[in-house]
C-alpha cells in the first residue's frame, strides 16, 4: 500500500475533500520493523505516520513501536478507540497522545495544561516530545496523567436525558469545574480585551451554508447591538460534552486543543470564556433533541450550568451562543443534513 492511499482511507487524515497529489517524507525514524515518518502531503499539509513493510500504519496496533522510537514511557499499552484526529495510548497511568497532523508552534494542549497543573478539573501534563521542521517547533506527542474510573461526559448526560431524568445538580458541578479551570488559565497567562469577531465568522458561515441566508440580517443586527470589546483570556476553545470526563469526585476538563478545524495561531488566541459557557448549552440542547427529550430538560440543566459557573443569561452569551450555533448548522448540512434542524432551532429561539 503506497502512502497516498493509506492517508486517504486513514480516520486521522483530515482533508478527504481534496485528492492527494503528493506525499513527501520530511523525516524518518526507525521503530523496531517499522518506520516512523513525517511527511508533507500536498506541498502543505504535515502528518505522522507509523508505517510497517506492507505501508499500513500500525500505530494502534503497535504502538510499543512508537513509544520506544520516541524515547516515551513503556509498559503494557493500549490504544483509545473511536478517535479520529489524533491517537491515544494508555501507559499504566500514564496517557501518550500523539498528534496525526502537526503544525507548527506548541500545541494549545502541552502548552495550557503544563501551566495549570495543580488546578483538579484537568489531566495534568507532565511530558511531551517536539521536532524542528523547517525551523519551527511542532509538537509530536504529550504524556499526561490518565484519568481511571471516568464515563465520558456525552454519555453520561445523554443517559440523563433518555430517562428525563432532571441532570441540574450534574450540570451545576459542570459548571464549577469549567470556571475552576478557567480561573486557572486566567492566573498563568495574560489577559486583555478585544472585540468580538461575530460579523466575520457570520459572513463566512453564511458563504458556506446557504440556509442560514434568511436569518443573516436578523443575526448581523443583534451582533451590531452587542458593545465594542470583551475581556479575554486563554480559554478551551471547543468545549462540549464530548470533552469531559465525569469522574466519582467531579468533572475534568480534556482536549484543550481548541476547534480543529481552525489554524494553530487562531486556537491560541485570547477569546472570552463565554465562548466555552456557550459550547456546554450548546451540547445540552444536542443532549436532548438526541435523547427525545422535551426542550425543558436541556433549559433547566442549562440554568443549573450558569448557577455553577456564577454567570447569567445575557446578550453577549446569547450572541456566542447564536455564533456555536450557525457554525453548527454548517456542521450538519455538509455531514449530518437529518440534524441540521438541531441548531437551527436555536438560531430560531435566540433571535425570536
Amino acid at each position: 500500500m503506497d502512502l497516498a492511499h493509506m492517508l486517504a482511507e486513514a480516520r486521522f487524515y483530515g482533508a478527504k475533500s481534496e485528492p492527494i497529489e503528493s506525499v513527501d517524507v520530511v523525516s524518518e525514524t526507525p521503530a523496531g520493523e517499522a518506520r516512523l515518518l513525517i511527511v508533507r502531503v500536498n506541498g502543505r499539509d504535515l502528518y505522522q505516520v507509523l508505517i510497517d513493510a506492507d505501508g499500513h500504519d500500525v500505530l494502534t496496533t503497535s504502538p510499543e513501536l512508537y513509544l520506544a522510537a520516541r524515547d516515551l514511557p513503556q509498559g503494557d499499552t493500549r490504544a483509545i478507540d473511536g478517535e479520529q484526529s489524533n491517537t491515544s495510548l494508555i501507559v499504566g497511568g500514564q496517557m501518550v497522545k500523539v498528534f496525526r497532523h502537526l503544525e507548527p508552534g506548541l500545541n494549545p494542549d502541552v502548552e495550557l495544561l503544563s501551566r495549570i497543573a495543580d488546578c483538579p478539573n484537568i489531566a495534568p501534563v507532565r511530558d511531551w516530545v517536539s521536532e524542528t521542521i523547517d525551523g519551527e517547533e511542532h509538537t509530536l506527542a504529550m504524556v499526561q496523567d490518565f484519568v481511571p474510573d471516568a464515563d465520558d461526559g456525552w454519555r453520561y448526560a445523554l443517559g440523563f436525558a433518555e430517562h428525563a431524568a432532571p441532570f441540574g445538580p450534574e450540570a451545576s458541578l459542570l459548571g464549577e469545574s469549567t470556571r475552576c479551570v478557567h480561573e486557572a488559565l486566567a492566573g498563568a497567562f495574560e489577559r486583555g480585551v478585544d472585540k468580538p469577531s461575530f460579523l466575520r465568522s457570520l459572513d463566512d458561515l453564511v458563504a458556506r451554508a446557504p440556509v442560514l441566508e434568511e436569518y443573516a440580517a436578523e443575526a448581523r443586527a443583534f451582533y451590531e447591538g452587542l458593545g465594542d470589546e470583551v475581556e479575554v483570556q486563554r480559554v478551551h476553545g471547543d468545549l462540549h460534552l464530548g470533552q469531559v470526563l465525569r469522574t466519582p469526585e467531579t468533572y475534568i476538563l480534556i482536549d484543550f486543543e481548541g476547534e480543529p478545524a481552525r489554524p494553530l495561531a487562531e486556537r491560541r488566541r485570547p477569546d472570552s470564556p463565554l465562548r466555552d459557557v456557550a459550547g456546554i448549552l450548546r451540547s445540552l440542547d444536542y443532549a436532548a433533541a438526541v435523547a427525545g427529550a422535551d426542550q425543558q430538560w436541556a433549559q433547566d440543566a442549562g440554568a443549573a450550568f450558569l448557577d455553577g459557573y456564577g454567570v447569567e443569561r445575557s446578550p453577549l452569551l446569547d450572541a456566542y451562543v447564536l455564533d456555536k450555533a450557525l457554525y453548527e448548522v454548517v456542521y450538519e448540512s455538509n455531514n449530518r443534513p437529518d440534524w441540521v434542524e438541531i441548531p437551527l432551532q436555536a438560531v430560531r429561539r435566540i433571535l425570536g
